[in-house]
């Protein structure tokens, strides 16, 4: 029995830097340059408005977007792909798994309670930071263009220019919709046969979700832990920044500074980018509108998923923290797993 130590949550709070000293470090890229930057980026599928996907079967969309994110955390924690049939074996050992976590955290409660001012603080002094993440990621990732090299910048505006030239004779009836990218992220192919598949995915994991027990742990605190520990991962991996070093404001200012975000904040985005992304926002509700209506998503809209969220959000808790889960009373002290088994 392995439990989320108190201990390693307290010293993980107490490594990381103060939020007013992490706050005065971060720059500020304008809003709109980032959604300019982000909507030139091949594969670009703007968010929707409520309004915008009521036509499309909003229930379906959200659970084909739980449904993403739960098949994710579960393939990175277990390597089971949970949209693919699986047998009984399979599905024991995946619910075994499942149970285990929950009650590691039902038994952590009352320390992630505890830990919620300090882990809001933290992400509001962090939450500048995910402009420049997702821009350096997002660049590098879709371009080729590494923003600490010189001669980026001009290159990025080269490909702001040449997306916005683009922009003004693109057909944008033609855009993927919100809910063909969910399905093919899936594996699912969009077409009748592809709705058969993702349905039997949806139903067979709401069974799932019903042999679990109940998760009581606060979903604030979880959210917040999983956030900040997301973030601290992305910061390790694209900036080369680890905040839990003795120096990582040092590490932060170097990081930063080696990014040309002046230079960023001063792009030239040109009007008919603008247009675009309010064009491809429009086009794409229509295109998932009238693609959705000529399919039946019933079943995936009818899915019992509630609970499937808070597992998500557990499994990537448990996959980056997995440094603070230790054997039950390993710490010295009485263990909140021992106690809560003891009831």
């Amino acid at each position: 029995m392995t439990c989320l130590c108190p201990l390693q949550l307290n010293h993980l709070m107490g490594s990381l830097p103060t939020a007013p000293s992490l706050a005065s470090l971060i720059p500020v890229i304008p809003l709109h340059v980032t959604a300019a930057v982000n909507a030139s980026l091949p594969g670009f599928v703007p968010s929707l408005s409520v309004q915008a996907m009521a036509s499309a079967q909003l229930s379906a969309v959200a659970n084909l977007s739980t449904m993403l994110a739960l098949s994710a955390a579960v393939h990175a924690a277990l390597g089971v792909n949970l949209n693919a049939p699986l047998s009984l074996t399979a599905v024991a050992q995946v619910s075994e798994h499942l149970s285990a976590n929950i009650g590691t955290l039902n038994g952590s409660s009352i320390a992630l309670n505890l830990a919620i001012p300090g882990l809001a603080a933290l992400l509001a002094a962090l939450a500048g930071l995910l402009p420049v993440i997702g821009l350096v990621a997002g660049v590098q990732a879709a371009l080729g263009i590494n923003l600490r090299l010189p001669g980026a910048v001009v290159a990025l505006q080269a490909h702001l220019n040449a997306s916005a030239r683009l922009a003004a004779h693109a057909n944008l009836s033609a855009r993927v919709s919100v809910t063909e990218t969910m399905m093919m992220r899936m594996g699912f192919a969009f077409n009748a046969q592809g709705v058969l598949a993702a349905s039997a995915s949806a139903q067979a994991m709401a069974r799932l979700m019903v042999g679990l027990p109940p998760i009581r742990v606060n979903i604030q605190a979880l959210s917040l832990l999983a956030a900040l520990l997301a973030l601290l991962a992305a910061l390790l991996s694209i900036l080369k920044v680890d905040l839990r070093a003795p120096n990582a404001l040092f590490q932060l200012q170097v990081a930063l500074s080696a990014l040309p975000l002046a230079a960023i904040a001063q792009l030239q985005v040109c009007e008919t980018v603008s247009a675009h992304v309010n064009a491809q926002a429009n086009a794409s509700a229509v295109a998932s509108a009238c693609a959705a209506a000529g399919l039946n998503l019933s079943a995936i809209a009818q899915a019992n998923l509630g609970v499937a969220a808070r597992v998500s959000l557990m499994m990537q808790l448990m996959a980056q923290g997995n440094f603070m889960l230790l054997p039950a009373g390993a710490c010295g002290l009485p263990c909140p797993m021992e106690l809560v088994a003891s009831v």
